[in-house]
């Protein structure tokens, strides 16, 4: 029997530093017949708000958090969208917040922090372990944030790690548009997966965000794409055996694995200093 996910990935524009405001937005967004709910990276914060960012931080078992995983129980929803993470005492992340559909929560955070031109995550972020696939009832999802794109190693791992779906939450500027839909594709194609992608929208304190949420199939075709500088939401229908049939047109994963081409070349990178390029 075919595993399908109705999915829906929102370009959206978050309040700045109006937690409250964000948390509810993302809520009745959960309230349809989605399955899969992405929204963009440090939506519930705002990106651009400087020091601001530990002291909004959400904390494990976060009162302000129960909203958004009674929904997701209520609606049979998964959810992932962006925030900054503090699960001990002067130590935040730039996180991923992955709830399933039972209102159990998953943080991911993101390793590779761009501190560079106009970025400067490392003054406030810690660079994160090992990003693990959160394992849902549809399979592994291996989740990344923005920066994280940029290394391929990280999604090879994923999805060497059981992965079928590749989703990236993102705060990419108009300066950065061209890489990252170049860079979308190669990750569904390279690795045989499906490659998601939900982006900030707007102008948030001098940066503009493009938008443009998208979904790429595992052979590198086009599934949907939402319009670029506007806010709005692209869902698309997910065949999980679309999975197997492109694994078998084009092994990558079998080639790569144990025994296969680039196995010592997986390690963990460093992501930031003077040299990095243009996110």
């Amino acid at each position: 029997m075919a595993v399908a996910m109705k999915v829906a990935l929102h370009s959206a524009a978050p309040r700045l530093g109006d937690v409250a405001a964000n948390v509810t937005r993302v809520r009745e967004a959960l309230q349809g017949d989605d399955e899969l709910v992405v929204f963009p990276e440090l939506f519930l914060t705002g990106y651009n708000i400087g020091d601001d960012v530990q002291r909004l931080a959400f904390k494990d078992r976060d009162e302000r958090l129960v909203p958004l995983m009674e929904a997701c129980e209520q609606h049979g929803t998964h959810l992932v969208v962006g925030a900054p993470h503090t699960p001990r005492r002067g130590l935040t992340y730039n996180g991923a917040l992955c709830i399933d559909d039972a209102g159990a929560v998953n943080w991911v955070h993101k390793r590779a922090l761009p501190t560079f031109t106009t970025f400067r995550e490392a003054l406030f972020f810690a660079r994160g372990e090992k990003q693990t696939p959160w394992f849902t009832r549809f399979g592994a999802l291996g989740v990344g944030i923005c920066y994280d794109l940029y290394f391929p190693e990280i999604q090879r791992r994923q999805a060497l790690e059981e992965a079928d779906v590749l989703l990236n939450i993102s705060a990419s500027p108009s300066s950065s548009r061209r890489f990252f839909e170049a860079l979308l594709p190669a990750r569904a194609i390279e690795n045989a997966c499906f490659s998601l992608y939900s982006n900030n929208v707007g102008a948030q304190d001098g940066l503009v965000f493009w938008g443009g949420s998208q979904a790429w199939g595992p052979r590198g075709e086009l599934l949907g794409r939402a319009e670029a500088y506007e806010e709005g939401v692209v869902r698309v229908d997910l065949d999980l055996d679309d999975v197997e049939a492109a694994r078998e047109f084009r092994p990558t994963l079998r080639d790569a694995g144990p025994g296969g081409l680039g196995e010592g070349d997986l390690e963990p990178v460093e992501a930031h200093g003077a040299g990095a390029p243009d996110r």
